[in-house]
């Protein structure tokens, strides 16, 4: 079972990283969540890993092929990353991405077209909005939307 303290940095984690909030997201939730040591200088691995969440799965769109090729080529760059620095991936995250990818799975057979983002987009924003509260989830999007370009994609 996953602990409320884990759950809580897991979701403040999705939403910093869909806000594109990299600086919290390396600083704080690499640590909170237990990938990184806490007293680890994290300054060197915000433009490595910038650069590689940039250029992921939030470009992709809703086209499930396009994604899922990105999330390949995202994993691999992450693992060679995961080797260069002190990572540990913590045994609650490696269940909860398998329990993911199994429910993902079984929803494909029935519907190729299943998009688990959309799919859980209302329970997320849900949970994001009781930890992080309301007012501060509308702050992260109107930071998130006023740097998107015509195309609705969010500049880098």
């Amino acid at each position: 079972e996953v602990d409320e303290k884990a759950r809580e940095a897991m979701t403040r984690a999705i939403v910093h990283l869909l806000y594109r909030d990299f600086d919290s997201l390396i600083h704080l939730d690499t640590k909170e969540l237990g990938f990184l040591p806490r007293d680890f200088d994290t300054e060197e691995l915000k433009p490595i890993l910038t650069k590689v969440l940039t250029g992921g799965l939030l470009e992709s769109g809703s086209d499930l092929k396009k994604r899922k090729r990105k999330l390949m080529e995202i994993s691999n760059e992450l693992n060679e990353i995961f080797f260069q620095y002190p990572f540990q991936v913590p045994g609650f995250f490696a269940l909860v991405t398998r329990g993911l990818g199994l429910l993902e799975g079984i929803a494909l057979v029935g519907d190729p077209n299943f998009d688990i983002f959309m799919a859980s987009a209302p329970y997320a924003t849900k949970r994001a909005v009781s930890i992080l509260g309301d007012h501060s989830l509308r702050r992260m999007s109107r930071s998130f939307t006023s740097g998107r370009d015509s195309q609705g994609i969010a500049d880098v």
